[in-house]
């Protein structure tokens, strides 16, 4: 394990920054089309998820996940105005402090399969560490170590004709919130799926049929391509500058949770 950097602290990683990107709450009488509304905003950004709370208290969270999730188990007409955010968050919330070591998160959120933590802030309120917050730490902390430690595994895939469905399904079936567009750098997002809900379906209000809708109705991003000898603290600020954090060569994909395991785990040179 690289000591000099898993074993520092938050405020020693994100001297800076550690405080610096509130937390957006939403409260667990609220409703699941109210978080799909508010989602596309965040997903991908410094904040990514919903912190549920109950008397100002944060109890849960919710994301991109329980909103696909609910509407693949769930598409019928009204459903998420009547689905509550207490009876659909995950409670799986990660609280830590300054002092909390980079190992520390990275370990519980391997565990939780989310990263995303809340940080007790100096306004007796809390505030956000996500994956996309943590590609500062590689910029900051400079490595020649190369994306080629990333492992090698076969690239989730969706294919030109598969419906909303057979997307959504894809997704928690490779555990992954983006897929690539078979044959293609594009892919597409849990925030994109979201956005297309939200703006043009209504949050299933209108009785459409979103999930045997055909994969064609979504404007795809592109992932950048990238070298095996690019370095770390390359690849992460060439991350930061994307809407949407994704890099690609032959034989992987490389996500900022990528980026986290590395920079937690391996050796660094």
């Amino acid at each position: 394990m690289n000591l000099f950097l898993a074993n520092k602290t938050l405020d020693e990683i994100l001297p800076e920054s550690v405080f610096s990107t509130p937390a957006v709450s939403i409260r667990v009488d609220d409703t699941l089309g109210d978080a799909a509304s508010l989602l596309p905003h965040h997903l991908e950004t410094l904040t990514d998820s919903l912190v549920a709370t109950s008397n100002d208290k944060p109890v849960g969270i919710v994301g991109g996940i329980e909103v696909l999730e609910g509407i693949i188990k769930n598409q019928t007409p009204g459903f998420l105005d009547k689905a509550k955010i207490g009876d659909v968050m995950s409670k799986k919330l990660v609280i830590v402090n300054p002092k909390t070591k980079f190992s520390e998160l990275a370990k519980q959120w391997s565990q939780t399969r989310r990263a995303f933590a809340i940080i007790p802030n100096q306004y007796h309120g809390y505030s956000v560490i996500s994956a996309r917050k943590i590609l500062d730490v590689g910029v900051l902390f400079k490595t020649n170590t190369t994306i080629s430690v990333v492992p090698r595994r076969k690239i989730a895939t969706f294919h030109k004709y598969d419906t909303v469905r057979q997307i959504i399904q894809r997704m928690f079936d490779n555990k992954t919130r983006k897929l690539v567009l078979d044959g293609t750098d594009s892919f597409i997002s849990d925030r994109i799926i979201i956005q297309k809900l939200v703006r043009e379906f209504n949050c299933l209000r209108d009785g459409r049929d979103f999930l045997e809708t055909g994969s064609d109705i979504f404007s795809l991003e592109q992932a950048k391509r990238a070298s095996e000898d690019l370095t770390i603290t390359e690849a992460c600020r060439i991350m930061q500058e994307m809407r949407s954090p994704y890099l690609m060569s032959n034989e992987k994909t490389i996500s900022p949770w990528d980026i986290i395991s590395v920079l937690a785990f391996e050796n660094l040179s």
